[in-house]
């Protein structure tokens, strides 16, 4: 049963403590304590503190000690695992001087702490069911989807909002599969994640008063990641493949952006402003902010549809989730084509 004081009780408790970190940096900011943050994908002015997973991760730790201690202990490896994660990328958030490498092995590592010490779901794909019996490998593939995933998330963050918005359907999807088999601790797990996230958010949308960095879409990752393995585990008649569909958003930005460097013939470690988010960033008009915001909102279609095809799987048993994440797919490039070629033409005009 859903305690809805203990909902309000995490709204408030967050909301201070996040608010109390935000002037907290403000402050140093003001005494000089903060970074330059140099990259060629910046798409707004001034310096903006990259501070979004230190306000998230702090204040879902406080609160869960004072309103749900239960909950962060079944979770331990989540947060063991986020913390690794976390500390190094945030110090790269201040510093940008870690190689693409060492964040690799970041990530692995703190893939691994969670996936080792979690209980992990069965794969219902009969490709793969040669490592049903086999945990090293099973182990492997789960560690290698989390850093997947992240990278995944990492690509998508750059606008305000939109990193946001896509970890909010995520959740959101999660929490409405919770819903449909009336799980309380996924339900109630999901709930407290989204409060966390949605305050987060109002700093981030639309005045960009804080952004995600690095540390901010990595630990997103995890978590989305991880309230998906739980789900999954705790009920086993869940096709796999709808994890996929759950997650097509950053899945297919992955996928789409790696075969596109390669076919370029450059790194698909190396940054670039070339992402869909981008493109239609581009090809707006007016000042930063407003061409942003307005970038991050023609994005809400590609964050929402994977929870509408969520829905309709569970209501209507749709069932066929790889279809449904190549038309996902489909969907996507065509949307990239179609504004790759109008910039392109626009460029070849000038």
């Amino acid at each position: 049963m859903i305690d809805y004081n203990k909902i309000l009780l995490a709204f408030f408790i967050s909301t201070v403590v996040q608010i109390i970190l935000f002037f907290f940096i403000r402050f140093l900011g003001s005494k000089g304590v903060k970074s330059n943050y140099f990259a060629k994908q910046k798409i707004h002015e001034g310096e903006v503190p990259r501070v979004g997973g230190l306000l998230f991760l702090s204040s879902f730790l406080v609160t869960l000690i004072f309103v749900e201690i239960n909950y962060l202990l079944l979770i331990l490896p989540l947060i063991f695992g986020s913390l690794i994660i976390f500390i190094f990328s945030f110090y790269e958030d201040l510093k940008q001087s870690l190689s693409p490498y060492v964040r690799l092995i970041i990530l692995f590592i703190g893939s691994f702490v969670f996936v080792i010490f979690s209980e992990l779901p069965d794969i219902n794909i009969s490709l793969l069911q040669l490592i049903k019996d086999h945990k090293v490998i099973k182990a492997l593939l789960f560690i290698l989807s989390l850093m997947l995933l992240m990278n995944g998330f990492n690509f998508i963050d750059g606008l305000n909002g939109l990193s946001s918005f896509n970890f909010l359907s995520i959740v959101s999807s999660v929490l409405y599969i919770g819903y449909f088999y009336d799980d309380i601790f996924i339900i109630n797990l999901s709930i407290f994640i989204i409060v966390f996230a949605v305050i987060v958010f109002l700093f981030n949308f639309p005045f960009g008063k804080i952004f995600l960095g690095d540390s901010g879409s990595y630990t997103y990752a995890l978590f989305a990641g991880a309230l998906i393995i739980y789900l999954f585990q705790r009920h086993s008649q869940l096709p796999t493949l709808l994890a996929m569909v759950i997650l097509s958003y950053p899945i297919t930005e992955m996928l789409f952006s790696i075969f596109r460097k390669i076919f370029l013939k450059y790194s698909p470690l190396r940054p670039d402003v070339n992402h869909l988010h981008h493109l239609i960033f581009k090809k707006l008009s007016g000042n930063l902010r407003t061409r942003n915001n307005m970038a991050s909102l023609m994005m809400l279609p590609f964050c929402i549809i994977p929870f509408l095809l969520t829905y309709f799987s569970m209501n209507y048993n749709l069932n066929d989730n790889f279809l449904k994440f190549v038309i996902y797919v489909i969907f996507y490039v065509i949307c990239y084509l179609i504004f790759f070629r109008s910039i392109k033409n626009v460029h070849s005009n000038l």
